[in-house]
Formats: C-alpha cells, sequence, structure tokens
C-alpha cells in the first residue's frame, strides 16, 4: 500500500481532502489555509447580481409590456 505524499514535487505540501469513494487524500497542492483551490480555498467572489431583476426593472418591463398591449389593442379597433 502507497503512503500519501506528504510534499508535491514543488516542495508545497498536498490538500489532504479525502475523497468519499476512495478514502485517499487529494495531492493537489496546499494553500496557505492547508487546502487546494478545490477544496475550501479563495473564494471566486461574491456573485454577479444582474441589473435585469431589481424591482424597479421588474416594474418598468411591466409598464412597458402594458402600453404595448394598449397600442395593439387600439391598432386593432383600425383593422375592422
Amino acid at each position: 500500500m502507497r503512503k500519501p505524499l506528504a510534499n508535491t514535487l514543488n516542495g508545497a505540501k498536498t490538500c489532504g481532502a479525502k475523497s468519499k469513494r476512495t478514502g485517499k487524500p487529494c495531492r493537489q497542492p496546499a494553500m496557505p489555509n492547508g487546502r487546494c483551490r478545490l477544496h475550501g480555498g479563495k473564494s471566486t467572489g461574491r456573485p454577479i447580481v444582474s441589473s435585469q431583476w431589481t424591482k424597479e426593472m421588474i416594474q418598468q418591463r411591466k409598464s412597458v409590456n402594458a402600453l404595448l398591449r394598449e397600442a395593439k389593442g387600439i391598432l386593432n379597433l383600425f383593422d375592422d
């Protein structure tokens, strides 16, 4: 049986997070917090929130759609 690597080739410590299926430790180089970038590393940052779904934008779309419906209704009066 092979022992887990204590260090990677460049001398950095390994992550050490264990796999659920195999129980073997991760062999990625660890960051200062002791884990690799996949197992608890740096945050990817705050998710980008689109301004498309703010209350103001939703209300604006509803207003525009109401105006379009009204305009279509008026145009349908002239189709007769």
